[in-house]
């Protein structure tokens, strides 16, 4: 045994929260830390897997895609929800762009009279349906597990923003990072307790002055995100029908901006997806 018993001594400290056992559970010792496995996971297609080394999308964190339209962030969305309806898993799906159709849930397999929706571009609003719904499904489903997408994060205008005078108050800051941050620091809270897996899906913006892009919807969510991809559509998939070029898909290039749920060396940076109507693969990668 070493100098210090940091067993015997957590175990003495839990014996002073037995009133609150949810806080007791809180202190250990170091190889108390988590260690995911398979179960841990919603279990996405292959191709999730093969791209990012991990299995798919972990209850108790948050993931984010972010990027340019048309390359491939709410098709990936999509086929999480259809894994986790497969999976028993509970899905809310927040939508804030209005511009995915019923018809996009069923051709790709997702049964939409099974997902818990929320539309809404405003902040307040979007959130407060949102940890609403989320209370209600726990309540009534409290051994289910959850997947919660939000897409997408960066376009909601606040409350605030909807009302303001744009003549007198031009040079005042908007509320919508504060009510994200916020929101997410919320969903942090609670996705552990509720075992939530969140998919967080967001656009990005050119640096100006500077190479690169910056993910949109604030700091907080690029902070508490432990697996994070940056997207960019790499050109259209057509093929030939009678003489003429049809658009049949993208494909998309994705880069690894963060990755706390697989550290090895071997992590890929960047890779290609191939998004049809048949799916998504993955078709290059370096």
């Amino acid at each position: 045994m070493g100098k210090f018993d940091m067993a015997g001594l957590a175990a003495s400290i839990r014996k002073e929260f037995k009133d609150k056992p949810k806080t007791a559970k809180r202190i250990g010792v170091g190889s108390n830390l988590s260690k995911l496995t398979d179960a841990d996971y919603i279990t996405m297609p292959k191709w999730w897997a093969d791209c990012t080394g991990v299995p798919g999308l972990p209850f108790g964190k948050l993931v984010m895609i972010a990027g340019d339209s048309d390359s491939g962030k709410t098709s990936a969305a999509i086929e999480a929800m259809k894994a986790a309806q497969a999976q028993n898993v509970g899905v809310i799906y927040v939508e804030t762009e209005g511009k995915t159709t019923e018809q996009d849930l069923s051709s790709w397999g997702v049964n939409p009279a099974e997902i818990l929706l929320i539309q809404s571009s405003m902040a307040e609003e979007a959130f407060e349906l949102l940890f609403t719904a989320w209370d209600s499904f726990k309540a009534k489903y409290p051994g289910s597990k959850l997947l919660v997408v939000f897409d997408s994060i960066g376009n909601v205008v606040s409350q605030r923003d909807s009302e303001i005078n744009l003549t007198e108050q031009d040079s005042k800051p908007g509320g919508k990072g504060k009510i994200n941050r916020l929101a997410i620091n919320k969903m942090v809270s609670k996705k552990d307790e509720d075992n939530a897996a969140i998919l967080i899906i967001n656009y990005t913006y050119d640096n100006i002055g500077s190479p690169g892009k910056t993910n949109a919807g604030g700091k907080a969510v690029n902070f508490f995100s432990s697996l994070t991809f940056q997207t960019s559509r790499k050109g259209w998939v057509e093929k030939q029908v009678d003489g003429k070029k049809i658009r049949i898909g993208a494909d998309v290039v994705w880069k690894l901006f963060k990755n706390h749920l697989n550290k090895s060396a071997n992590n890929k940076k960047e890779f290609t997806l191939r998004i049809t109507s048949g799916g998504i693969s993955c078709v290059e990668s370096e």
